[in-house]
């Protein structure tokens, strides 16, 4: 019988908030998946199975009796919204039939609606006009005004990645994000603080350009000049999130527990003259920065 998710989680004295922080969810998240009212994705599923330290077939078996049946799905799918995406991807007629091995004639016939897309050429397609298999499959469904819409400029942060000549699927597998997220963000949905500097590292750009293109505003906290006795732990999570860190990544730099830099970011607790002058170097701050926003003892 296969342990279910809670009994890993208990085994190993965690609570919902600790798997949450590890895997990178809300701790409602994790409650979901114990109760199979929703079901985690290959990136979190990885995740999960690292932070409860078993396999991850094993995290996959928990979810497979789960999951609802496949529904029963069409061989083919219509064209008529081929030639917009195609289009706006730059992509010629003949390129697009070598990738799928067919005649251009096929293609044309495909945008056309004289002929149906068999589904396996699906993900071909997909990758050659830069976009996931579903969102294409979706398109590709629907009516053409909403094929139409979709096939816009490419927004500035997507342009930014195209400029590298990298894929969404790798820059998703670089960054440790899903494709799906980085499909988001390229459609106007800001990404979080945390996968700006990854973003820009890998783009090879300053992080404000990320930031700007994304249309995040960078949180009050990254000023030190706003800084007030008590902001601490606001200090120290937003500064955490702009270096593209996690809670555990800084304890391991700075050689403490997560639970320590948990209780910093919480206002459960300080750390002390050591550790400061560590989280200092750590986010490129002067000796003493920190001080200020320390809280005022009585």
């Amino acid at each position: 019988m296969t342990t279910s998710l809670r009994e890993h989680r208990i085994s190993r004295a965690l609570t919902p908030s600790d798997i949450a922080e590890q895997v990178g969810v809300h701790p409602t998240s994790i409650l979901r998946w114990e109760r199979g009212e929703r079901l985690p994705g290959p990136t979190h599923i990885r995740r999960l199975a690292r932070t409860l330290a078993i396999e991850t077939a094993e995290v996959a078996r928990i979810f497979d009796g789960l999951r609802a049946p496949t529904p029963s799905v069409p061989h083919t799918l219509r064209g008529h919204g081929l030639r917009p995406l195609r289009r706006r991807a730059g992509v010629p007629v003949v390129q697009l039939a070598e990738a799928v091995a067919v005649p251009a004639a096929t293609v044309y016939n495909w945008e056309s609606g004289r002929a149906r897309i068999p589904l396996k050429h699906l993900p071909t397609l997909a990758a050659i006009l830069d976009i996931d298999a579903e969102t294409l499959r979706r398109l590709l469904s629907a009516a053409p005004a909403v094929v139409a819409a979709a096939g816009s400029p490419p927004s500035a942060l997507r342009r930014l990645r195209r400029r590298t000549g990298l894929s969404q699927s790798q820059v998703a597998q670089r960054i440790g994000a899903s494709r799906h997220s980085i499909s988001t963000w390229e459609r106007g949905q800001p990404p979080p603080l945390s996968a700006l500097r990854r973003l820009a590292n890998l783009y090879g750009v300053p992080v404000s350009t990320v930031a700007r293109v994304a249309g995040v505003r960078p949180p009050r906290a990254l000023d030190r000049r706003t800084w007030t006795p008590g902001d601490l732990h606001e200090v120290l999570c937003a500064v955490r999130q702009w270096a593209g860190l996690t809670q555990a990544e800084v304890a391991a730099r700075l050689s403490c527990s997560t639970s320590a830099v948990r209780g910093w970011e919480s206002a459960r607790a300080t750390p002390g003259t050591a550790l400061r002058l560590r989280l200092e170097r750590l986010y490129g701050l002067p000796a003493g920065a920190l001080l200020t926003a320390y809280p005022t003892r009585r």
